[in-house]
């Protein structure tokens, strides 16, 4: 997909949840007035609870952009946009990549960096055995019994 293709996408996803605002800031859980602009003084019965289960907004485009129910349990939840489609938009409408691009080369270094440190030899284990009777702490005690 390319970036005007995922945008797309997520913009559905939003319009067929019926997300607003409301429910991108709003807390999960809480009660939220899809349309707080209408003059109705009964704003109890419009209000609804926030679409979002999750808090954080990487929690949420996962929950929005989930194969399926979303479980929050699960660590590896399948999207339905590729990660590097997700990426390239990122990088592309995101990113001041000006700035990024310093960590990026950082990280690089780093890593090329930690590829030309020689091996690290193996330290023998220490010695961990006591010969008590070698220790002159107890060379009064040795007298004594014999």
């Amino acid at each position: 997909m390319n970036d005007k293709q995922v945008e797309k996408f997520i913009w559905d996803e939003i319009k067929k949840r019926d997300i607003t605002i409301y429910d991108m800031i709003g807390l999960p859980g809480h009660s939220v007035d899809p349309t707080p602009e209408e003059e109705i003084i009964d704003e109890i019965r419009r209000s609804r609870a926030n679409r979002f289960r999750e808090r954080s907004g990487w929690a949420r485009m996962k929950e929005l952009l989930c194969e399926g129910d979303y479980n929050h349990y699960e660590d590896d939840t399948i999207l339905k946009i590729s990660v590097n489609d997700l990426f390239n938009f990122w990088w592309n409408r995101c990113v001041d990549q000006h700035l990024a691009f310093d960590e990026v080369l950082e990280d690089i270094y780093s890593y090329f960096t930690e590829q030309m440190r020689p091996p690290q030899k193996e330290k023998e284990p220490m010695d961990m055995d006591v010969n008590f009777d070698q220790l002159s702490l107890f060379e009064n005690e040795r007298r004594k019994a014999a």
